[in-house]
C-alpha cells in the first residue's frame, strides 16, 4: 500500500520529491511552512551521506542535476550495492545466485572502479535502437 497525504488546496503542489537528486544532494524531506514571510514548501537536503550533513532549503533555491550526472550518481550507487553484496557473498563463501526484477545480477567483473562513460562496470551498457 502507498502512503497518501492530504493537504490544503490552498498549497501548491512540491515540485520535487523524496529520493531525488539534485545539485545541492538528495531530497529526504519535505514540509510546508505556512508562514507569512517564507511560506512554501522546504526541502530537507542530505547534502554529505558520509557526514550526514543536511539543510533545509526552500523550493526556490532547489536546482536538478543534468540527466547524465543523475545516470551516473545511479550507477554508481547500483555498482556500490552490487561491490557489498559480492563481498557478502565472498564472506559467506558461497556462490549465490543473485535475482532482480531485472534479472540475474553476475560477479562483478574486477574490483577496478567503474568507467567515466556513466556505464556500470557491474551491468551492461543502455544499447540505443535506431529507428
Amino acid at each position: 500500500m502507498q502512503s497518501t497525504a492530504i493537504m490544503p488546496r490552498t498549497w501548491n503542489q512540491p515540485l520535487f520529491v523524496i529520493g531525488q537528486h539534485t545539485q545541492q544532494g538528495r531530497i529526504i524531506g519535505i514540509n510546508y511552512s505556512t508562514q507569512k514571510q517564507s511560506k512554501g514548501w522546504y526541502y530537507s537536503i542530505l547534502v554529505n551521506e558520509t557526514s550526514g550533513q543536511v539543510v533545509q532549503l526552500p523550493e526556490t533555491q532547489i536546482r536538478l542535476l543534468p540527466k547524465q550526472e543523475i545516470e551516473a550518481k545511479i550507477l554508481a550507487e547500483i555498482d556500490s550495492h552490487l561491490t557489498r553484496l559480492a563481498v557478502l557473498q565472498k564472506e559467506l563463501d558461497a556462490d549465490l545466485e543473485i535475482r532482480t526484477p531485472f534479472g540475474t545480477v553476475p560477479p562483478p567483473l574486477s574490483q577496478t572502479p567503474r568507467s567515466s562513460n556513466g556505464t556500470s562496470r557491474l551491468s551492461e551498457p543502455k544499447k540505443k535502437v535506431s529507428a
